[in-house]
């Protein structure tokens, strides 16, 4: 047995393999090469297929597989540029001019990456600030507060003058009198009062 094994191993490892059966749970690999890794105890090929990325070792019996010349390697892809290196050139213009004593803002960066200088006067908020700008402002990150006062006017409604308070509901006062204390006696005051209701 360990000699049947052995020779197994000497005419398959190594070799490269495709499939060569019409079973169905083998048609995954029929466009595959197969490289036999070795043989395992029970006469069986582990084989590796160069698809899909795929590093797994299958099983498969020696009489599905048939030998095959080595495959010629895969043409690389070509590597396309990164978009970062293309924006590299912009960059320089987003530099402030005082010799790198401001760092630039987010908005300068990104109009620096799409090609267009950001101006100052973009930079500022004109008319109706957004939430964003309000929020900012109350932080006290930079905004003008100047810009931010009218806004935040305009944003919270002038107080309307408090409604006048409903007068309290009339209760009608029970009967003077002894109260029932049975419940007969409360069933009959009930009777003689919620008639007149």
């Amino acid at each position: 047995m360990f000699d049947v094994i052995e020779r197994l191993k000497a005419a398959w490892t190594d070799k490269y393999v495709v499939i060569d059966s019409p079973a169905p749970e083998l048609a995954r690999f029929a466009r595959a090469t197969g490289l036999v890794k070795t043989v395992n105890m029970n006469g069986r090929c582990l084989v590796e297929f160069d698809q899909y990325n795929n590093t797994g070792w299958y099983d498969i019996d020696p009489s599905y597989l048939k030998v095959v010349p080595k495959p010629l390697p895969k043409p690389a892809e070509p590597k396309a540029k990164p978009a970062a290196k293309a924006a590299a050139p912009a960059k320089p213009a987003a530099k402030p001019a005082a010799g790198g004593a401001k760092k630039p803002s987010t908005a300068d960066i990104l109009a620096a990456a799409r090609g267009k200088a950001a101006s100052p006067a973009a930079a500022k908020p004109t008319g109706k600030l957004s939430t964003a700008d309000i929020l900012a402002a109350a932080r006290g990150k930079k905004a003008a507060p100047e810009a931010v006062a009218p806004a935040a006017e305009a944003a919270v409604p002038a107080a309307a003058p408090p409604a006048p308070e409903p007068a309290p509901p009339t209760v009608a006062k029970p009967a003077a009198g002894p109260l029932p204390t049975t419940t007969a006696e409360k069933i009959a005051w009930c009777r003689a009062h919620d008639a007149k209701g």
